[in-house]
């Protein structure tokens, strides 16, 4: 047994703690040392929270019940909060870690290959064709919600930058991906400012040149739902899910899948986790599928 957890096993058994609560604890820690040690071939005091994670994904892929890893969250806790006492670590990396109740079903997506097929359906050579696909490429390149996307405004976007800033409860920057940046500036240079008759700075307009609504982008998605046999109905929801996942399945941090998605906790972004299945977490220089 590593030293530092039998040290911690007699803290335990000196708290005058049940063998039964011991050994579980125990038993519990050292699952997650030999897991770090195969899958990542680290020591235990090197931890990042991402690790913690998948570990968690790892064991409810397994079948484990709610209550097994509400006891291995409570016992990583303790473990990591003992250690940063002791000055071993300077941080507790399973601290905001909450129990599976909280955690959502699984999302649901679309494959990188259905994804792939839907941005190819849009004939670019048109205005409509141009607008839906810098709608499509934007909500699946950026995680934006239906309401964040119409309002977006034309000085929102800076293509040179290669960012669009997002307005709402939740703003941000999002970087745009090159294939977005392109189908934004088609549809701007050669579509958009022959539908505007008067002063319209919204980004995306309906065939009468006013700003598109939530029923529009609707409509958008359902005409390109009946062109394609996608495994998941075509909604805002399901493509800013894909975003996400994907994003993490190509290496992205959650707490950057966070950030980008706007979400206020990391709760609501653990639940993509479940859609993962991989061995690390750690930040590649290219996330995205589609650059």
């Amino acid at each position: 047994m590593d030293n530092k957890i039998e040290i911690y096993k007699q803290y335990l058994i000196s708290k005058n703690l049940s063998t039964n609560t011991v050994n579980s604890y125990i038993y519990d820690i050292n699952g997650f040392t030999e897991y770090l040690k195969n899958d990542y071939g680290i020591d235990i005091i090197k931890t990042k929270k991402a690790q913690i994670l998948t570990y968690l994904v790892n064991l409810q892929k397994q079948g484990k019940s709610s209550s097994t890893i509400s006891r291995t969250i409570s016992a990583l806790k303790n473990f990591f909060e003992f250690l940063k006492k002791d000055r071993i670590i300077n941080e507790n990396p399973a601290m905001s870690i909450h129990s599976p109740k909280q955690i959502k079903k699984t999302p649901s997506i679309l494959s990188e290959k259905e994804i792939n097929e839907l941005m190819e359906l849009p004939d670019k050579n048109t205005f409509k064709g141009s607008r839906d696909s810098a709608i499509l490429e934007l909500m699946y390149s950026s995680g934006m919600r239906v309401t964040e996307l119409i309002n977006v405004k034309l000085n929102d976007v800076n293509i040179n930058a290669g960012i669009i800033k997002i307005e709402g409860s939740n703003e941000r920057i999002v970087p745009l991906s090159n294939i977005t940046k392109d189908s934004i500036t088609n549809y701007i240079n050669n579509f958009r400012k022959n539908k505007c008759r008067d002063i319209n700075n919204y980004l995306f307009i309906n065939n009468y040149g006013d700003q598109i609504s939530r029923q529009g982008i609707w409509k958008v998605l359902k005409y390109y739902e009946k062109k394609i046999n996608l495994s998941s109905e075509l909604s805002p929801q399901i493509l800013r899910n894909s975003f996400a996942v994907h994003l993490l399945k190509h290496g992205a941090d959650i707490g950057t899948v966070q950030e980008l998605m706007g979400h206020t906790t990391i709760t609501a972004t653990q639940s993509y986790l479940q859609n993962v299945d991989f061995k690390s977490l750690e930040v590649f220089k290219k996330t995205f599928p589609r650059t």
